[in-house]
């Protein structure tokens, strides 16, 4: 049941995901205002915003100027799987707070996935999303170390300054150092995001796998001609993936790897 709540929510969530990148992109309300046509500004009617069933039933067109529909249902998709996956492989238990941090993260992926969709689109990710999301790692560790890992003030502060060193850090030094060549500073802020959230360890993980993912989806748009050496491709969808995958599945990645390189330790 759980699950199934979830999966819908997903999936509203995710279409909310594609109205909000196309609002903030042209400066609109999205808040108040109601969804519309991308191409003839027609307002939408309720039956016109069912995630995936209004798309598949109206074949991918606008039902007043039969215009492609901008938005994927593939956003919506995406979010609901999100959202029941987090839920099966939670790792930080069902306490209380355990409760509470996984809605922190539920709200968290709605930016995340927001955020991932307007860098793909745009090569940009914005203030207005990046802020709520740091405000979001800054609650998730207030949380994080006073009810489940509750140790020293001293290492505390430690755990969270490696964190951030391990991956907004080192963005931060790549940007200085290619001037902003290399990443751009939107990733540095999603860096800390990262390290408050994943800590120095899957932090650590999070920028291997980004990396990973970048190489091999990169490599093969080069060999068959797509992409070339001036293609500029947003890195923060890759950081996005592997944050997802870090926090869920960062335990197993890591035994995994372990068991790998060193064998099964007796």
């Amino acid at each position: 049941m759980v699950v199934l709540i979830l999966l819908l929510l997903g999936l509203c969530f995710g279409s909310f995901v594609n109205a909000l990148v196309w609002r903030l992109k042209k400066k609109r309300d999205f808040v108040r205002e109601r969804s519309e046509c991308t191409h003839c500004h027609h307002v939408l009617a309720w039956y016109d915003l069912v995630p995936v069933v209004s798309w598949a039933l109206l074949k991918g067109r606008c039902r007043y100027c039969h215009k492609k529909i901008d938005d994927s249902p593939l956003t919506e998709l995406a979010v609901a799987a999100v959202f029941a996956v987090s839920y099966l492989f939670w790792p930080l238990g069902f306490t209380a707070v355990g409760w509470v941090l996984f809605g922190l993260w539920l709200v968290a992926l709605v930016l995340l996935a927001a955020l991932f969709l307007y860098d793909l689109k745009w090569s940009l990710l914005p203030n207005v999303l990046m802020f709520p999301l740091i405000g979001i790692g800054v609650v998730w560790v207030v949380l994080y170390y006073s009810f489940l890992a509750p140790v020293a003030p001293l290492v505390v502060v430690t755990n969270i300054l490696l964190g951030l060193a391990s991956v907004a850090g080192l963005y931060g030094l790549l940007y200085a150092v290619s001037k902003g060549e290399w990443v751009g500073f939107g990733d540095v802020k999603l860096g800390i995001f990262m390290g408050l959230v994943l800590g120095w360890q899957h932090g650590l993980l999070a920028v291997m796998l980004a990396n990973v993912i970048a190489f091999l989806i990169i490599i093969p748009g080069l060999m068959t001609g797509k992409m070339t050496k001036k293609t500029r491709i947003p890195f923060g969808p890759f950081l996005i993936l592997a944050t997802v995958l870090a926090l869920l599945f960062g335990e197993q990645i890591v035994a995994a790897y372990v068991s790998v390189v060193f064998g099964p330790i007796v």
